[in-house]
């Protein structure tokens, strides 16, 4: 096996791991994360972010989800490295799909962060809930689109070159109409869901590939 042959292998084996990455990071990052539970108690959601714990969280959450984003970044470039085309508007759109993250992450975490890097005062409650709702509504719009498309682009890219088994591909077109009404936050799961099957399935069809590779023996001088 000639080297570049084994470090074009290990880049894609590490660009598969990173999707896998991605998705721990950003299920832990939304987990930490908390805020008040009721919408409409504005004074809760003032409170909520005079506790210096519940700043804490949130700025940790949101340095999560800014790693796990950056992680599909790598996730997304292997994927592409795979297509013959490399990817076209799968890739405008997974970039898009990332940057929709980073902001709505920055709007959730601008008044704790704020609060606690700057000792900038807490805003009313009702600023703070307007914030938050903000960034979940940009995730959940155009972020979900944006996810959408991404997957869609890539299951077709995908089933044509055979990247991907055509039930994955099936899932993923499933996936990506279901993101038109991720606003109920369930069809964003399952997208989040989708890129860890992916990544999952492309480890494995690596490693298969490694297995039945032939070795080269250099001759001896």
């Amino acid at each position: 096996m000639e080297a570049g042959t084994v470090s074009h292998r290990r880049f894609d084996r590490v660009g598969a791991c990173m999707g896998v990455v991605f998705v721990v990071l950003f299920v832990a990052g939304f987990m930490v994360f908390s805020t008040p539970s009721s919408n409409k108690d504005t004074a809760k959601w003032q409170r909520w972010w005079t506790d210096g714990g519940h700043r804490v969280t949130a700025v940790i959450g949101a340095y999560l989800i800014v790693l796990g984003v950056l992680a599909f970044v790598w996730f997304l470039w292997s994927l592409r490295d795979r297509l013959a085309d490399g990817g076209g508007p799968m890739l405008t759109f997974g970039t898009l799909f990332v940057a929709m993250v980073l902001v709505s992450t920055l709007l959730r975490a601008a008044i704790p962060g704020a609060k606690m890097f700057g000792n900038v005062p807490v805003p009313s409650g009702d600023l703070a809930r307007q914030f938050d709702n903000l960034g979940f509504g940009l995730l959940l719009v155009a972020g979900a689109l944006s996810a959408g498309a991404f997957t869609a682009f890539a299951s077709y890219a995908a089933r044509r070159e055979a990247v991907l088994p055509s039930w994955l591909t099936a899932a993923g077109y499933v996936v990506a109409v279901l993101q038109l009404i991720a606003g109920i936050f369930f069809p964003f799961v399952l997208f989040v869901l989708w890129v860890l099957v992916v990544s999952i399935v492309l480890l494995r069809r690596g490693a298969t590939a490694e297995a039945a590779a032939p070795v080269t023996v250099a001759p001896a001088h």
